[in-house]
């Protein structure tokens, strides 16, 4: 499991009714039961660190007292507001808490049978900072059985310490081998299933904040190929992609769209092609833009018109032969029916574009549901985020299913907002996956703030001024 997926689970189960402070204590507590099944341990040496990894070591030695001499060493103060509430239930009930010392700690740790690793948790990089390599090694020296708290202190570092057991929560942690965990033993601490299989505020943890010293561009650029029949969508996609935080979007569309698109907002750069609708000569003039991209959104407004469809045929193997990341929406999905691209694409079907995409209609029944799209994205190569009642993403390898939306979201041009939010996402080198559970939760939400206030009178333009809220509250 990704450390970022830790997080992701996190939020999510607080937003499916199980706070964080119950996943604590349940982590707290399987660390304290495992210890006593495992050792006769007469005397506990506990070491905390400022996070919740601390708060969890905390909370087990709350119920390691129950059963043994328990001493708690404060390596750093508590950080978060959890591992501080957990500290004072621990000095409340007179277990004696030290702050780090040397001495003392290796005096205590002299005469304990179990040495409990509660110190730095997943997300942590780079080489070991004192006081912590110097603990890892004494640790690592000790006769005293280590145990660590969801995964070794400086895991995989040249400095780290070497646990004969570490009790990780929910699922093993990307990079935990025997090796450098010892006995790795997976505690469920009561994460809900709709908090795993379903989309929430916790898959905003894959947001990428922007860096302090960036430029112009360094966030992302985004071009949108569609427009010629429908003038509306590709402009819709080119502002959302904007609202979700893309530095540039260019949009190519044919004359008959571009005074429409130009007009929209003088935010994006509008590029004409010549005549009434895409085709194939228009691909030399696309073909400095795709230089200048970071993703492609094709499709939003194209038509299918023959010229179109051969044109779209075109971009899209000159985009998988780059491996440039890309949404494939509306129309220009007919082009995906018989091609394999290279797992940076997002392809957004509606259940008719499903049919046409897979020969076969989406089943009305969820799991039914899940399993078509999860085929259709293993064959192709790419994610598939189908539209509907409810949005149902897959990479081929997993499923997460979005609940997140209401009924007035089937206004048009919704979906047109849901392809720029994935193509900023993907040209901001978000992973394809990510990208289309993000864009689902970040469409779904936007739609429910713009529902609060317009009711079934609520448009796709609603959902452009709403985004940026939503990144406010569940983004970095």
């Amino acid at each position: 499991m990704h450390p970022l997926e830790v997080r992701v689970l996190d939020a999510n189960a607080s937003f499916h009714g199980v706070p964080q402070a119950a996943l604590m204590e349940n982590a707290g507590n399987g660390v304290a039961e495992t210890v006593m099944e495992r050792y006769d341990c007469r005397r506990c040496c506990i070491l905390c660190g400022p996070g919740n990894n601390g708060g969890d070591g905390l909370v087990a030695a709350r119920y390691l007292s129950e059963h043994c001499n328990v001493d708690v060493f404060l390596v750093k103060r508590p950080s978060s507001q959890l591992a501080q509430r957990n500290l004072r239930r621990v000095k409340q009930l007179g277990i004696p808490v030290h702050y780090y010392q040397e001495s003392l700690f290796r005096e205590i740790l002299q005469d304990s049978d179990v040495a409990v690793d509660a110190m730095l948790g997943i997300g942590i990089t780079g080489s070991l900072r004192p006081p912590y390599d110097s603990i890892a090694t004494t640790l690592n020296e000790s006769d005293a059985s280590v145990i660590s708290v969801d995964v070794p202190t400086g895991m995989s570092q040249d400095v780290a310490v070497m646990p004969e057991m570490t009790v990780t929560f929910h699922a093993a942690k990307d990079g935990m081998t025997t090796e450098n965990s010892g006995d790795i033993v997976v505690h469920d601490i009561g994460i809900p299933e709709q908090a795993v299989r379903q989309v929430g505020p916790g898959d905003m943890a894959w947001y990428p904040a922007h860096a302090k010293h960036s430029h112009k561009g360094d966030n992302g650029s985004v071009l949108v190929v569609g427009g010629g029949p429908y003038t509306g969508a590709p402009a819709l996609a080119a502002i959302a992609a904007l609202r979700t935080g893309a530095d540039l979007v260019m949009v190519a569309v044919p004359a008959a769209a571009w005074q429409t698109v130009a007009s929209f907002s003088p935010d994006v750069i509008a590029r004409r092609l010549d005549g009434d609708m895409l085709h194939p000569r228009h691909l030399e003039d696309i073909e400095p833009l795709l230089e200048r991209a970071n993703s492609l959104v094709v499709g939003p407004g194209l038509g299918n018109a023959s010229e179109t469809m051969e044109a779209v045929d075109g971009l899209l193997d000159e985009c998988i032969e780059r491996g440039m990341p890309a949404v494939v929406d509306a129309d220009a999905i007919t082009g995906m029916a018989d091609k394999t691209a290279s797992g940076s694409m997002v392809v957004t079907p509606h259940a008719g574009e499903f049919k046409t995409l897979t020969g076969t209609a989406p089943s009305d029944d969820l799991e039914k549901r899940s399993v078509a799209v999860k085929a259709a994205a293993k064959a192709r190569k790419c994610t598939v985020l189908l539209k509907g009642w409810t949005d149902v993403i897959s990479d081929g390898k997993t499923v997460k299913s979005n609940h997140v939306g209401n009924e007035g979201m089937t206004v048009g041009g919704t979906g047109d907002v849901l392809s720029g939010i994935a193509g900023a996402l993907l040209a901001m080198q978000v992973p394809a996956f990510n990208a289309a559970r993000m864009a689902a939760f970040l469409n779904g939400s936007a739609g429910n703030l713009a529902f609060s206030e317009k009711s079934y009178g609520m448009t796709a333009t609603d959902l452009l001024a709403r985004l940026p809220d939503v990144i406010a509250e569940y983004g970095p």
